[in-house]
């Protein structure tokens, strides 16, 4: 694995649901070397995670495995699983969920809000903390900041903003990067 981006600030659980809902090849290779399946991730997606924590502060991605091991695959108040990668069975989020390709976050920070995170990426879209991300979740109310790196018609040149609850929180359709 020398050439695998391994995060400072994660460890493989907080990105993946617990291993009894995996593929049985994830499965496998979890119990062997779960280190292994940060191969399974987008290098800019890790990147992202470690620079987001140590600009804003402690955050969870998945917590499922602070739980007894019994409530794992049915889950459990305030537990989160699939905040990560979705298995593609999975029936949380949509059908073509980046979450499933392995190419999504949904982070829940304890010191600042999602709202504090878009003005920050309305101030300066080229922070080295968005570099990589292509589009985000927004809409009035949103407790968890979503990022992804799917693509879009202006990729690169923008940060496109999704409104999956018809609404985008105040923000424009698409966060303009300054050219370099």
């Amino acid at each position: 694995m020398a050439n695998t981006y391994i995060p400072q600030h994660f460890s493989i659980e907080e990105l993946v649901p617990p291993p009894v809902l995996f593929p049985t090849p994830f499965e496998k290779t979890y119990r062997k070397d779960k280190n292994a399946l940060f191969r399974l991730f987008d290098y800019r997606i890790l990147v992202t995670l470690d620079r987001l924590r140590e600009r804003y502060g402690a955050c969870v991605v998945n917590n499922w495995h602070t739980f007894p091991e019994s409530e794992w695959k049915d889950g459990a108040p305030n537990m989160f699983r699939f905040s990560g990668w979705r298995p593609v069975d999975c029936g949380e989020g949509a059908a073509l969920s980046e979450h499933k390709l392995f190419r999504a976050m949904d982070c829940k920070f304890s010191k600042i809000t999602p709202d504090e995170i878009w003005d920050d990426m309305l101030a300066d879209a080229n922070a080295p903390q968005f570099e990589f991300m292509q589009r985000i979740e927004a809409f009035g109310g949103m407790s968890w900041f979503h990022f992804d790196i799917g693509q879009h018609a202006r990729y690169g040149k923008s940060i496109y903003v999704i409104s999956n609850r018809g609404d985008r929180a105040g923000l424009p359709r698409q966060i303009e990067r300054l050219s370099v």
